[in-house]
């Protein structure tokens, strides 16, 4: 009976422990997928940040425990982002709807033209468990300049804003987000913005 006792405490332990960790270690900042995030900002248009990373990126998962899951960033992003978080090395197709000028002829010519939509598909080209293999959405997004972690703003129409490139602290993201998170820059520039900015993080 005592050593029953025993195993369910040193059990109960474990469990509170693992439950710990894994809060400790989880993000706060709520992501989607890049689809959902640009079904989002067609119903209620906010800008997207994309935050491209790979499993075995150490300064990824700084970003991820220290930056992205601080309380006050977390918040901000929150409420006036719509975050994706990207594997640049998975397997997974990525889908995004597009407009192209489609023509409509009559007799051999030209009517009219007209926008019509068509998918474009990402997905990698490596067999599925090649390692270090990226995404053609990473690649495409990046211009092919494969850093980790590179964080990507788009706006609400998927125009690309801006490449950020490397491991940034709160501090340092603060700017960053509410440059683009207030709509600032659609006004002035970022060295403009920066020389009035009051940061509260």
């Amino acid at each position: 009976m005592k050593t029953t006792k025993s195993i369910l405490f040193i059990f109960s332990l474990l469990l509170v422990s693992v439950c710990s960790f894994a809060q400790e270690h989880k993000s706060l900042t709520k992501f989607m997928s890049f689809e959902e995030a640009v079904a989002a900002a067609k119903k209620n248009p906010k800008p997207i940040l994309i935050d491209i990373y790979t499993q075995w990126c150490g300064p990824c998962k700084l970003m991820t425990k220290n930056t992205f899951g601080d309380e006050k960033v977390a918040n901000y992003l929150n409420e006036n982002f719509y975050c994706v978080k990207f594997d640049a090395e998975s397997f997974d197709t990525v889908r995004l709807e597009v407009m192209v000028k489609d023509t409509v002829r009559e007799n051999g010519k030209i009517v009219k033209t007209q926008d019509k939509p068509f998918i474009v598909k990402f997905a990698n080209p490596s067999p599925i468990g090649t390692p270090r293999s990226p995404h053609q959405f990473a690649n495409s997004i990046l211009d092919g300049k494969l850093s980790y972690p590179s964080l990507v703003f788009l706006n609400p129409n998927i125009n690309r804003l801006e490449i950020k490139p490397g491991y940034l602290t709160p501090k340092q993201f603060e700017p960053i987000i509410k440059f683009y998170g207030s709509g600032a820059y659609q006004k002035q520039s970022y060295e403009e913005f920066s020389k009035t900015f009051t940061p509260t993080f």
